[in-house]
């Protein structure tokens, strides 16, 4: 017991002593690291048009994605790689920033083309923080090296993974290359039965969904005649063939390089379509007739000794046909980028321009039935045509909508689709009120009302989806909408770049545009579901926006035999492409789940 207490009694002793005697550093602040040692930089030689920064960072301490600049005389000859994908981090300063721990590697390049013997001088900037609540002043470190010689051998090496050739067509064995091959194996006869089924089917997807309310506003314009109706349904369905026929010359002599479709979602190009539908709502809602001057319909009476009406109609439903087919219809489904496919591999522009003829007229016959049958369910006489209209002109100015809400930010949507469920709500009562109290009329504003008021909800909520706008009210998963992608990317350099990274992931590469909606529906009901996000932290999900279609996104699209967004290529972790695992068109979730899972085996 004495021994006890002796050996308590020397501890409790000697704990006194070193708490009186401690450095008074120890508990009064901690320690910091300099910049330098925090922040350990090396910068590698020049090679291949490169050179690389490593950082190793210390244990407590993080670099701001946000904060590496280039800057000096000939900083605009350096441009940094696509960065890595980094630590989501909460900054006192900064707010939801991006960081690096513990080290970082990052690729700077410069031009190849420039001559041997230049002298590179920049200065590359970058700012970190300790997690005890220091931050340092931006660091500066300068940049410097000579331009090497090119290689002897100008040959481009076998390992290098992505070659910027946008060249030569090799059929790839991915989704849309089964119709490829199925095309391929079947006679002339065979194939235009395919093709025709294949438009049929393309009838029923968003794609051509939009093109409804053009062809009813025209049934509902002509439903004097019995066959006027199906006459200029069919004349709206050969403007489509014809204008498909084209695309497939160009695309028989030319190949996939021409993405003509992607040309013409120019913003500019979308307003003036988006201001000629709202002209045409109008003029359903009886604000203004449209017709032809009236010098130019005396030409034509004198010409062709009719009235000039037919001509007039005929021509500009045929025209309201091949503009619907080039600005409403842009999406590229498997289908289709499947035939696309296989006109490409023939080169023979009329074989081209007869498959997508066929395809068009497949396309086209819902439309026709709407032309064909739409009449006969329409009133003969009284207030319900004006009704029908009306409605039909509130059709189009959804069409306006839909066209321009691809280059408006997403808050916006919901707020323009329930502006125009009030207004029908508001048609319908003043209706209701001012000729008969109809119970449909009622049940319609209502129903339009309750829209409104959903979408608006739904806006004020952040939601961007208009046909679930309460969706942000009832997920769980906001987190989940962090960082879905590593990294976002126009051109095969880029690409490159990203192989070249330490990083030892299969890479997944989304071909997208903001015109696509099918790209909206792959990201909210595929990627962020919850039984494919797991998969996808096993991956680089890399974003290719092809939005701009430049010469770099239609290399890119070349290079990997791509007609359009969206579409999904995989590369192992050597960057090598899976062209069994390529998807195009729009995939459902079992797809990607099963080659998320292929391409992650070793």
């Amino acid at each position: 017991m004495r021994l006890t207490v002796l050996l308590l009694l020397f501890f409790i002793q000697h704990a006194a002593y070193a708490f009186t005697f401690a450095p008074a550093s120890s508990f009064d602040t901690p320690e910091f690291l300099s910049a330098d040692q925090a922040f350990q930089l090396s910068v590698s030689s020049p090679q291949e048009g490169k050179i690389t920064a490593k950082w190793l960072i210390s244990e407590g301490y993080y670099l701001y994605q946000k904060q590496f600049s280039l800057s000096g005389e000939q900083a605009n000859k350096l441009h940094f790689a696509p960065f890595p994908s980094g630590e989501t981090n909460t900054d006192e300063y900064y707010g939801q920033v991006t960081v690096y721990r513990h080290q970082l590697s990052l690729a700077i390049y410069y031009d190849i083309n420039l001559p041997a013997g230049t002298k590179i001088n920049a200065i590359l900037s970058y700012q970190g923080c300790a997690d005890k609540g220091l931050c340092y002043p931006p660091q500066k470190s300068p940049i410097q090296f000579t331009v090497p010689p090119p290689p002897a051998s100008t040959t481009i090496p076998a390992e290098k993974a992505i070659e910027n050739n946008a060249t030569g067509f090799k059929l790839s064995p991915s989704e849309a290359s089964h119709v490829s091959q199925l095309l391929s194996s079947a006679n002339l006869w065979t194939s235009l039965a395919t093709i025709f089924g294949l438009g049929l089917l393309l009838s029923f997807t968003p794609c051509v969904l939009p093109m409804v309310p053009i062809v009813s506003a025209i049934v509902v314009g002509t439903r004097d005649s019995k066959l006027g109706s199906f006459y200029y349904s069919l004349i709206y369905v050969l403007g489509m063939a014809f204008t498909y026929a084209a695309i497939g010359a160009l695309v028989g002599t030319f190949g996939s390089q021409l993405n003509l479709q992607a040309q013409l979602q120019n913003p500019i190009l979308l307003v003036i379509s988006a201001a000629l539908f709202v002209a045409l709502a109008l003029a359903m809602f009886g604000v203004y007739e449209l017709h032809l001057p009236s010098a130019w319909q005396s030409r034509l009476q004198a010409s062709a000794n009719i009235s000039s009406s037919p001509w007039k109609s005929s021509l500009s439903t045929f025209l309201a046909g091949v503009f619907s087919t080039l600005v409403v219809s842009p999406c590229i489904s498997a289908p289709l980028a499947g035939i696309l496919l296989y006109i490409s591999s023939q080169g023979h522009a009329g074989y081209g321009a007869l498959m997508l003829f066929i395809m068009a007229l497949g396309m086209g016959i819902p439309l026709l039935m709407v032309g064909l049958f739409g009449p006969r369910i329409l009133p003969k006489n009284g207030e319900w045509l004006t009704d029908i209209k009306t409605l039909m002109g509130f059709g189009l100015l959804g069409v306006a909508i839909w066209l321009i809400t691809r280059w408006l930010p997403a808050s916006s949507h919901l707020f323009l689709w329930g502006g125009l469920a009030f207004a029908i709500s508001g048609y319908f009562i003043h209706r209701a009120y001012s000729c008969s109290s109809h119970p449909v009329r009622w049940f319609l504003a209502l129903a339009c009302f309750a829209i409104g008021i959903i979408e608006f909800a739904g806006a004020a909520a952040g939601g961007t989806k208009p046909l679930v706008p309460l969706s942000k009210l009832f997920s769980s998963a906001n987190s989940t909408q962090q960082n879905l992608f590593n990294a976002n990317i126009t051109s095969l350099d880029e690409l490159q770049a990203l192989i070249d990274q330490a990083d030892t992931r299969p890479i997944v590469l989304d071909l997208y545009a903001d015109w696509c909606i099918s790209c909206k529906i792959l990201e909210d009901e595929v990627f962020r579901a919850p039984d494919v996000s797991p998969l996808l932290n096993q991956v680089r999900l890399v974003r290719v926006d092809v939005t701009k279609n430049s010469a770099d996104n239609q290399a890119f699209m070349a290079k990997f035999n791509l007609f359009g967004p969206p579409s999904l290529v995989f590369l192992d972790p050597q960057g090598k492409e899976r062209k069994e695992l390529t998807l195009i068109g729009e995939p459902n979730k079992n797809q990607v789940i099963n080659r998320l899972k292929l391409i992650g085996e070793p």
